[in-house]
């Protein structure tokens, strides 16, 4: 098959973009042809295999305003490369790129299944675009006011639509009215075996052996969870004084200043939390056999990759209900919270924290729900058949695997 990845960009890492790398890679080993079209494409961070085909069509990222004042550019950049392409299949990820493949497909009549991450929240979330800056508040009206008709042709449009869980796919059925499919985005996480030099994070950090390590990332929008974090913790360290919280990867400006204004406010020695910033994928796993649980606070969050990646490594993980309700099995594998629920959140934690023998259990039976559950060469052939189907116009059932069952 000839399978074109069209996504915005590729730049830092996430769950949407990680999933284009691991699966348009693994889909090329199996012998299809490639072809990645995004605006731009960090190289370093996302390394596809040689017969992988690149095209970057540049422009204004999405997070700039200058973006959608040049929309009608950056749309006919992707037509035009799309026009030089010869597909069975274009398998489109985030908003525009729905819109962009859509208009595609009808001129050509190309087979177009998008890969619903979650509805554009600036579009749909109250939740989400009430919670922002007064001026992010007038983008996002503009942005409803004349873009969110494209999403939705874009999605109504398309042949299938993919969605990454259960939770997200109720949110598609209310904003596009039609339904769809789940394939939840399980990440080659065999990485784990190929890493390079473990490296002596108690060292690097100068962090005692036995002192209790909790590990965060992803606080990448407000939505994100970065205030409900620093009173978690605080409720944590009050009962066990001892206890280190890592924050790594890239985080929000806004995240960033609240975190800080909060542990100043609460008097939180900095000793306690660590700052570790972006770091190389292949260091991931070290984070998580470093930690002695993963705390994953985003609120309504569509799928959540980090639990997964955190119980792939034998580390429980505690977390707020949504996407990670479908992961995450409550008191076998870790704990899922409802929404909010500080107190519990924290009591939860310093539970497993005190509790050696509690940590290595649910350590082991995470290690083994995710192998068994979340196989990435059985997901990688799920949707490589789900293609087939779209092709062929064969008729797709709930039970035709594309569905990963726990």
């Amino acid at each position: 098959m000839k399978i074109a990845f069209v996504t915005t960009h590729l730049t830092d890492f996430g769950g949407a973009k990680n999933v284009v790398l691991d699966y348009a890679n693994a889909l090329s080993e199996a012998g299809h042809d490639i072809l990645i079209i995004a605006q731009k494409i960090n190289r370093n961070n996302f390394q596809f295999k040689k017969r992988i085909s690149l095209i970057e069509i540049g422009g204004k990222l999405p997070s700039s305003p200058f973006y959608w004042i040049r929309f009608k550019l950056i749309q006919k950049k992707y037509i035009e490369a799309l026009n030089k392409q010869d597909f069975d299949v274009l398998f489109s990820h985030l908003f525009p790129c729905n819109y962009f493949c859509s208009l595609i497909q009808k001129k050509y009549n190309f087979k177009h299944i998008n890969y619903c991450h979650e509805p554009f929240r600036y579009f749909y979330d109250k939740k989400f675009y009430s919670n922002v800056s007064f001026l992010v508040k007038i983008l996002s009206f503009f942005l409803r006011l004349f873009f969110k008709k494209y999403d939705i042709e874009g999605c109504q449009n398309a042949d299938n639509i993919i969605c990454n869980s259960n939770f997200t796919k109720e949110k598609a059925k209310k904003c596009y009215n039609r339904d769809s499919y789940v394939l939840y985005p399980v990440l080659n996480f065999d990485e784990k075996n190929n890493m390079s030099k473990i490296i002596d994070f108690n060292q690097k950090f100068k962090i005692q052996q036995k002192k209790p390590i909790l590990f965060t990332l992803g606080l990448t929008h407000h939505m994100k969870g970065a205030k409900e974090l620093i009173l978690i913790f605080n409720k944590i360290i009050s009962d066990c004084p001892d206890t280190i919280l890592l924050i790594g990867g890239w985080m929000e400006r806004t995240n960033a200043n609240s975190i800080k204004k909060l542990i100043k406010k609460l008097k939180i020695p900095h000793k306690n939390i660590l700052f570790i910033g972006p770091f190389e994928r292949k260091y991931l796993g070290n984070f998580y056999n470093l930690a002695t649980l993963t705390l994953f606070t985003a609120i309504d969050e569509p799928f959540g990759l980090i639990p997964l990646e955190s119980m792939s490594y034998g580390t429980p993980v505690i977390a707020f209900e949504g996407g990670p309700s479908e992961t995450i099995q409550y008191g076998k594998t870790g704990y899922v919270i409802k929404n909010n629920d500080l107190d519990e959140f924290a009591n939860q934690a310093i539970k497993i924290i005190k509790d050696d023998s509690l940590r290595k259990k649910l350590g082991e039976q995470a290690e083994i729900h995710t192998k068994k559950n979340f196989n990435f060469e059985k997901s990688v052939r799920n949707l490589e058949g789900f293609f087939k189907k779209t092709i062929s116009n064969s008729e797709i059932f709930d039970d035709s695997a594309i569905i990963v069952k726990n």
